[in-house]
């Protein structure tokens, strides 16, 4: 016993050492050319605003590493003879995880430059800086009503309108959301979205949106979402890209991260595989990073909060494997997986049926999943050569029993849609010189499409089935050159062409200059021919011409100013104008339908909209979108940050009558503020953050068309003026969420308390309009009211 006194004294005199302790932890990185990817040796790297300053240099393999550094928040600066300077804005250091920060850089023939940026991902576009965002995984566990979802970040941005509660449903400067494309690591991917159907009017799935994304933020690295005038790397898209790509896991040690709230749980890991690399400067130990989430709205509608009234659950698996080799390159497998519902039952009772969706027992499935290799080989000193192998496929399907006669229930609705895509890239990459840069590819995609609906109701039925499938083949070569010391041009073209029609052959050139008056701004100028393959469900309608759908297409103009303040703010300022031909439209007798109002695939609205079979669907419909973005951006330097976005802009569409109409999404104008302080204080052993972020966003009513009640009434579904097409406008959205939080840091972990209030003021914005066959007159669908979600998030 005598013997056990010291040993206890001990360790309590460590534990009590090791609780007075500041919590630390490492940042690393790797500095590499943004070119070839080759590591920079003797690259400089500081941390700025430190006293006294804290800096290295790479070493033999790029690599630099800060060790024991007091959590907090960081800028960066990298720099390297010859190349142009980068600073990172937010570099956050946690206790619970190592921060790894891998910069690339441009080289720069004459004069130099310094960039400052918020973060960079792995594929930086080259010079063309215009109508890109930068999108961080900090940022979605920071800034409020996110839901941890790209695209709900994206909304953020100006251009950018979303406004519907329960879905990331976007419109890009005017355009519809089928003309947003998802990418992840470099290939197009079917829809990564939980209950695709989420907040459509008919209740069918979008191409592009849903309640929330399948791919967790505990995946994604820094990303990239493009808003138009894309570069000719990439292609199939009208308006808007979401580039994602998969952060590595940490290849030196295991981490953990658990998340649960009130709307489910998310679980990662992550750590090296096999024997860990004890020399830092060889970066070939294998790693993995995996991730698990499970989510329901059935807690908080128990809890009495305001979710909609289905029931609504998801589940999604995602992993990334890191294999680097010393000769053979770096290879990587990734995949992701999920499946979701929304379930809505019809009451028992028949009097308690008040609104028509309560007639109907209503089941909605999906499940979505991708998986993928790729492959990145140095060539030499100057090249490199990136491939990527990746299937995605999903499945959607929805019934609707009609309940109100019993003894038994009649199916009225029945949907079922697949799609699949084989896709695959290669592309070269060669550093001529200091000022010039080739990069040329092939990006191959085989698309499959298979779909069958239909619609029972007073009129009849309604059917449409089909199968679409081709080959998308998209090679495209793209040339940056410094012409001067302070101008940049990128040139590039691209061909697009689907086999599945014979016409669809597209040669789109691409080009964008960059000028420099003097360090910290720029004038860009950016131009863009774009072209997309139709919605799958347009190739099988009987109303289609002989000579079948092109694609339809784009010129795109963008000119942009960037101006940076200070050490942590910078304006931006773009127009733009998008001539869109080549549209799939209909006119007769002063009715109109083109597809650049569709956003899901309605059968009753298309059979309102032809009528007879001998409405025959042209090419000859057109569109213009044309605005102005503009932003101001505030880092979060000095514990607060601010990002102020807004836009103005129209537009219109016009059939074979010429004449030009407002389309569904001319909202008019997008204005947002999200704005956050943090407030630090140190106390013995632990770093404790509250933070406060608030979001205020007004976004301009879509436009509607009128409802013909007296058809309504026979049919038994919503009929529109379709001679009226959109000249009503819905009342503008607007919305305040705000976000608190609690961080402890601590010694090997850090952990977060945070309440998400979205629609602090319980605002119901409108949703849509429709026809009510049991109260027999037009009704307003509403949106959600205030939502709370409380989490608790540990990493260790």
């Amino acid at each position: 016993m005598k013997k056990l006194h010291p040993l206890l004294l001990s360790f309590f005199l460590l534990s009590n050492f090791i609780a007075a302790q500041t919590p630390v932890q490492t940042l690393r990185g790797t500095i590499t050319d943004a070119a070839n990817t080759r590591p920079l040796t003797g690259a400089t790297v500081i941390l700025l605003e430190t006293t006294p300053q804290i800096g290295t240099t790479t070493g033999e393999s790029g690599t630099y590493r800060f060790e024991k550094l007091p959590v907090g928040r960081y800028r960066m600066q990298v720099s390297y003879v010859g190349y142009e300077t980068v600073t990172l804005a937010e570099v956050l250091v946690e206790a619970g995880k190592e921060a790894v920060k891998d910069v690339q850089l441009q080289e720069q023939g004459e004069t130099l430059q310094e960039v400052v940026v918020k973060a960079q991902p792995r594929n930086a576009p080259g010079i063309q800086p215009l109508s890109v965002y930068t999108m961080t995984v900090e940022e979605q566990l920071r800034m409020p009503a996110t839901f941890y979802d790209p695209a709900r970040l994206a909304m953020l941005h100006p251009g950018v309108a979303g406004n519907n509660d329960g879905t990331n449903v976007i419109s890009v400067r005017g355009n519809s959301p089928n003309a947003v494309k998802w990418w992840l690591e470099g290939v197009e991917i079917v829809n990564p979205n939980h209950t695709a159907n989420a907040g459509t009017f008919s209740d069918r799935p979008t191409q592009s949106g849903g309640g929330v994304n399948i791919l967790s933020a505990q995946l994604l690295g820094t990303s990239n979402f493009l808003a138009g005038a894309f570069p000719a790397t990439y292609g199939n898209s009208l308006g808007g890209i979401f580039d994602m790509r998969l952060r590595p896991g940490n290849d030196q040690q295991h981490e953990f991260t658990a998340q649960a709230g009130f709307i489910g749980i998310d679980l990662a890991a992550e750590g090296p595989l096999g024997k860990r690399t004890t020399n830092n400067e060889q970066q070939t130990t294998p790693s993995y990073l995996v991730n698990y989430r499970y989510s329901f709205t059935g807690l908080l509608t128990a809890m009495g909060a305001d979710f909609g009234d289905e029931e609504t659950a998801f589940q999604d698996l995602s992993f990334h494997i890191s294999l680097p080799s010393a000769k053979a390159g770096h290879f990587s497998i990734f995949g992701v997986g999920g499946k979701s519902s929304t379930i809505f039952n019809a009451p028992a009772d028949s009097v308690e049926i008040t609104e028509d969706k309560q007639r109907f027992d209503i089941d909605f499935q999906s499940k979505m999943g991708a998986v993928g290799l790729t492959h990145v080989l140095p060539m030499g000193k100057k090249s490199v050569w990136r491939s990527v192998f990746a299937l995605s496929a999903l499945e959607h399907g929805r019934t609707a029993d009609l309940g109100a006669n019993p003894p038994g229930k009649a199916r009225v609705e029945n949907d079922d849609f697949a799609e699949s895509k084989l896709a695959f890239s290669s592309v070269f990459t060669h550093k001529i010189n200091a000022r010039q840069r080739l990069k040329a590819g092939l990006q191959a995609s085989r698309e499959y499409t298979s779909f069958r609906s239909f619609y029972e109701y007073k009129t009849g039925l309604f059917s449409l089935s089909g199968r679409i499938e081709g080959w998308l083949l998209q090679p495209f070569v793209d040339w940056e050159i410094h012409l001067l010391p302070k101008l940049d041009l990128t040139a590039g073209l691209r061909l697009s062409h689907f086999t599945y029609d014979a016409a669809n052959t597209s040669v789109e050139p691409r080009l964008a200059l960059s000028f420099l008056p003097k360090n910290g701004q720029r004038l860009s100028l950016a131009y863009s021919l774009n072209s997309q393959v139709q919605q799958a469900q347009l190739y099988a309608l009987p109303q289609l011409p002989k000579h079948g759908l092109d694609f339809m297409k784009s010129h795109h103009v963008v000119t942009g100013y960037r101006q940076e303040l200070g050490k942590s703010m910078v304006f931006n300022a773009e127009a733009y104008f998008q001539y869109l031909f080549s549209v799939p439209a209909l006119d007769l007798n002063g009715q109109t339908f083109s597809t650049l109002n569709l956003t899901d695939f309605s059968l009753p609205y298309l059979a309102g909209v032809f009528g007879t079979s001998e409405r025959i669907l042209t090419s000859d419909g057109k569109g213009r979108n044309y605005g102005l973005d503009l932003s101001l951006q505030k880092f979060i330097l000095d514990r607060y940050y601010f990002l102020l976005a807004g836009s103005l802009y129209r537009s219109e569409y016009a059939t074979g009558d010429g004449v030009w109409r407002r389309t569904r999404f001319d909202g008019g104008h997008t204005l947002n503020l999200t704005g956050g302080r943090e407030f630090v204080k140190t106390k013995t052993g632990k770093v404790v953050t509250k933070g406060i972020n608030a979001r205020i966003a007004w976004i301009g009513g879509f436009r509607d068309t009128p409802i013909d009640e007296t058809a309504s009434e026979e049919r038994g579904y919503t009929v529109y003026r379709q001679e009226e097409a959109f000249t009503l406008k819905q009342d503008d959205y607007f919305r305040i969420d705000l976000r608190l939080y609690l961080k402890w840091n601590k010694t090997g972990r850090n952990s977060m308390l945070f309440l998400d209030i979205q629609n602090v003021t319980s605002r119901k914005n409108p949703q849509y309009n429709y026809y009510d066959s049991v109260q027999g007159k037009v009704l307003t669908k509403e949106q959600l009211g205030l939502i709370p979600i409380l989490s608790w998030r540990v990493e260790f």
